[in-house]
């Protein structure tokens, strides 16, 4: 029996993009519920993921989370009807390292995600790309693994080396610098540029420019309030993680944060 879901909460997005992707999404969710098999959704942004979570939860769906990094930002949900079948189920999240052949080479996030896409994959194939000191890693998606260990040779300018990871193989998580910042509001523009050492009037223009992210999700209005546990990112500058905020005696907003500075690796 066919399982239809109520299509209006689809109007959550306003984005045209974000709104076919949710529709997808519900297709799969239906194709879960009325077929009683497993079903993966692809790599979901943050803000995806986010709203799709809440969905899983109000339909009674049981899920699985599975980002293949520590602390991933982007990840695939699994779905089924059964609970029990959870456990069951195969990961098909897959994890790649990645490093320069020359022991001088340097790769940086926009040169590794450009020459994945520049094979022909898509965004919702490769989940988080973690730059490290010595080398990077990708998740992606279990079907294209084979693929990129054959046929990825080079990023950027640097030819690289590529195997699977395997088994309890340690990932290390993201390195972070944890910071505080007071500033008079929560607005976007006044926490991020404290956070990132720009005047605001710099970074009201990086909005402008569409260079600013919160969750994913391009920022478009300088007084967009944030909160805790968002992520906020700006290219050039990297991302931060807000962890918490407290009024001050003053009556100015102290923000605890993680800062991610962009890595060569």
């Amino acid at each position: 029996m066919n399982y239809r879901m109520d299509r209006a909460i689809l109007n959550f997005w306003s984005d045209k993009e974000l709104k076919l992707e949710g529709a997808h999404l519900l297709d799969l969710c239906e194709e879960a519920i009325s077929t009683s098999r497993p079903v993966w959704t692809p790599f979901l942004s943050q803000a995806l993921g986010n709203w799709f979570g809440g969905i899983l939860r109000s339909e009674g769906l049981a899920f699985r989370v599975e980002g293949g990094l520590p602390d991933a930002e982007r990840a695939r949900f699994l779905m089924v009807e059964d609970a029990g079948m959870l456990d069951q189920v195969a990961s098909e999240v897959k994890v790649i390292r990645a490093k320069p052949l020359d022991p001088r080479g340097t790769m940086e996030h926009r040169q590794i995600l450009g020459s994945l896409m520049g094979m022909g994959l898509k965004r919702d194939v490769i989940g988080d790309i973690r730059v490290g000191e010595h080398c990077s890693f990708v998740a992606v998606a279990h079907g294209i693994a084979d693929v990129l260990l054959s046929q990825w040779d080079k990023a950027g300018r640097e030819r690289i080396q590529v195997e699977l990871v395997e088994g309890n193989q340690e990932i290390p998580a993201e390195q972070g610098e944890e910071w505080r910042i007071t500033v008079a509001s929560s607005r976007v523009d006044a926490v991020a540029s404290s956070s990132f050492n720009v005047s605001r009037s710099t970074f009201q223009e990086l909005i402008q420019q569409g260079k600013v992210k919160r969750n994913d999700l391009v920022v478009s209005k300088p007084d967009l309030e944030v909160k805790p546990g968002d992520i906020l990112s700006c290219r050039g500058y990297g991302r931060i993680r807000l962890v918490e905020s407290t009024g001050t005696r003053k009556g100015r907003i102290a923000w605890s944060i993680i800062r991610y500075i962009p890595r060569k690796t």
